[in-house]
């Protein structure tokens, strides 16, 4: 008999098993997060074959015809700190009470690239479900790795909007002295110069500018180096103490981009079965890929790097600071790292970082009131399946899924209905109240197990996806290169080949600039300026063209599962469970004031091991746009 805890979790007895299913099942009670299943035959969320197909036959990024190019990964610049340091003397409490303290100082710290480990990751990434899909099991970037990170879970959306005159005419202000640089000799507000500015002017608009920097550079980043118009009400509110949510808004973009990276891989794929070597694809990835780096860091021991020793008063970021390592297959790797995979690294003392309050030594019963503690609310929120909004984009958050993740046991992954018809609908999806009389804590240092239902479901879809994978190998036969550019083409490498109509329409309606002004802008050609191509109104409307022609063939020349299609359900499964592609922010459901911006914006001798794919790296300065070939 089933007993309903709170609003996410389920309480029954259940024959329990190590997720590695070592050991003799133990029948115990176990507490669940909703939605989930029971059964087999209920709305189970299943695997769709096209997340673990289509990657190419061997594991070696640096052969590769494909160009990463990390947008969004931006190294601190010479004279950052030092302003940290100053404003952080004048604001400090204010940082706190808006929660952005830690974050601000993570931005002081370098974290180096690993390219072959990031596009590791991204081979495993499943655009339906939200998370990795290893051999061993599901693990996912969730809230509670933002929430760690330093970024707030909770408060106000981020396109909230200014209401009084006197915030209205900072804007105004930040407005003007972005026009002022759009003037000066470098014609655009790059970070650089805006630094230059503002920094120690003693201006009376110099702690706003000084976040939309912070903003602008690490972590609502554009396609280039410059300040972002959009994140000026933010830093204002910011400013003032006012908290935003700015967890779920990053976590949409990470997962966006992931999604949109694993299409390109799976292009690489299907050229590589043409047997065309003479293309090169590239995407921009806007988001900041380095929380996806320290996600894996935290989680497989394999792959990380020697830490540094934090220091007190440090944030946990800290230890990763310049560190860099060399591993050999990642793929490989990832594959076999089941029983190693550290579920709760947060959950673990570390030296001069403090606890957050959810991770208790006990179990814990929390009582929900309007005293119940912040760190306590952003636990809740980090477990409950929501919507999150982002920049451009509307992104599903399954929690239930990855429950081993916040030391909760696992048993079958029930489906969830969307709730996105516009940003402001999924908004107050993620942030309806919390409407339980308790939440529960499980103890820290609890080792969840799974359901031997939920073991014998993962074997038997590991096989049924193994088996149909292999059915729907394609047949070498030249593909039309319409879509990707020569690798001699240097200059013109813009690749947009996407494997679904869906999600062509996706990337065509939202390659577009942020501002604040009524309507959104296309751009025609132009180039950001510091190497970041855009792409034109015109090349994208050929490209969907040709796009159509190149997926009709590929229904000719191809058995397989079109990438992007939802795996197949009766209708009844369907009602509930939405597996299709994000929805497009259009311009006319976006809240006032909020457009969107551009999708943020040598061979290896026989019998040697693959070179690793490292960046060494300095201090940044303005035109320090990360692209790894």
């Amino acid at each position: 008999m089933e007993e309903l805890v709170d609003f996410g979790f389920v309480e029954r007895e259940e024959l329990m098993v190590s997720p590695s299913g070592d050991g003799e099942p133990t029948l115990r009670s176990a507490k669940f997060l909703q939605p989930t299943v029971n059964s087999t035959d209920g709305s189970v969320f299943e695997i769709p074959i096209h997340c673990i197909s289509s990657v190419p036959a061997t594991f070696e990024p640096k052969n590769w015809a494909l160009e990463v190019k990390y947008n969004g990964w931006r190294y601190p610049q010479k004279e950052w700190r030092t302003w940290v340091e100053k404003m952080c003397c004048l604001h400090e409490s204010t940082w706190k009470k808006s929660g952005i303290r830690e974050a601000i100082w993570s931005s002081t710290y370098k974290i180096q690239i690993n390219n072959d480990l990031v596009l590791g990751l991204t081979e495993k990434w499943c655009p339906d479900t939200k998370s990795f899909i290893f051999p061993w099991g599901e693990a996912t970037l969730t809230l509670e790795d933002l929430f760690i990170a330093g970024y707030s879970v909770l408060g106000s959306p981020f396109f909230t909007g200014l209401e009084t005159e006197e915030l209205k005419e900072i804007e105004v202000k930040l407005n003007q002295a972005r026009k002022e640089l759009n003037r000066s000799s470098s014609k655009k507000p790059d970070h650089g110069a805006w630094l230059k500015k503002f920094m120690g002017s003693r201006s009376d608009i110099e702690h706003e500018a000084f976040l939309a920097l912070w903003l602008s550079r690490f972590v609502l980043p554009g396609s280039s180096s410059v300040i972002v118009q959009a994140v000026f009400p933010i830093a204002i509110h910011l400013s003032r103490g006012t908290r935003i949510a700015l967890a779920p808004t990053i976590l949409a973009g990470i997962y966006r981009d992931l999604g949109l990276l694993k299409e390109r891989i799976a292009a690489l794929a299907e050229l590589e079965n043409s047997g065309d070597k003479d293309q090169v694809l590239e995407i921009p990835i806007c988001s900041p890929f380095q929380l996806l780096q320290i996600w894996a860091w935290e989680r497989f021991k394999e792959l990380r790097p020697k830490t540094n020793l934090i220091k007190i008063g440090e944030p946990r970021c800290a230890q990763w600071h310049k560190q860099m390592t060399g591993v050999g297959n990642v793929r490989t790797i990832l594959d076999s790292a089941g029983v190693s995979f550290d579920w709760r690294p947060y959950a673990k003392l570390l030296n001069n970082w403090n606890l957050p309050e959810f991770f208790a030594e006990k179990e814990m019963s929390v009582s929900v009131d309007a005293d119940l503690p912040e760190e306590f609310s952003s636990f809740a929120l980090c477990l409950r399946t929501s919507e999150l909004v982002g920049l451009d984009c509307v992104e599903s958050y399954f929690p239930h899924r990855v429950a081993m993740q916040f030391g909760i046991d696992q048993d079958l992954p029930g489906c969830v209905a969307r709730d996105n018809d516009t940003p402001h609908v999924a908004w107050n999806c993620y942030s309806k109240p919390i409407t339980c009389e308790t939440l529960y804590i499980p103890p820290r240092l609890y080792e969840a197990g799974v359901t031997t239902r939920y073991l014998e479901w993962w074997k038997q879809s590991k096989l049924s996806l193994k088996s149909e994978s292999e059915a729907l190998l394609p047949i070498k036969k030249a593909l039309p290169s319409v879509l990707s550019t020569p690798r001699k083409s240097k200059a013109a490498k813009v690749s947009r080949l996407v494997g679904s109509k869906k999600r062509l329409k996706r990337t065509t309606e939202s390659s577009c600039t942020m501002s604040t002004e009524g309507s959104v802008k296309r751009l025609d050609g132009v180039n950001d300026g510091d190497g970041t191509p855009f792409c034109s109104s015109s090349s994208l409307k050929s490209s969907e063209k040709s796009s159509k022609t190149l997926i009709q063939k590929k229904k000719d020349i191809y058995v397989a599962v079109t990438l992007g299609k939802p795996v197949e359900t009766s209708k009844e499964k369907e009602k509930v469970c939405e597996l299709s592609a994000s929805p497009v922010l259009s311009s006319e459901k976006l809240p006032p004031k909020l457009l969107v911006k551009e999708l943020n914006d040598s061979p290896v001798p026989p019998g040697f091991a693959p070179k690793f794919n490292l960046v060494e790296t300095r201090d940044s300065d303005d035109k320090d746009d990360l692209t790894i070939a």
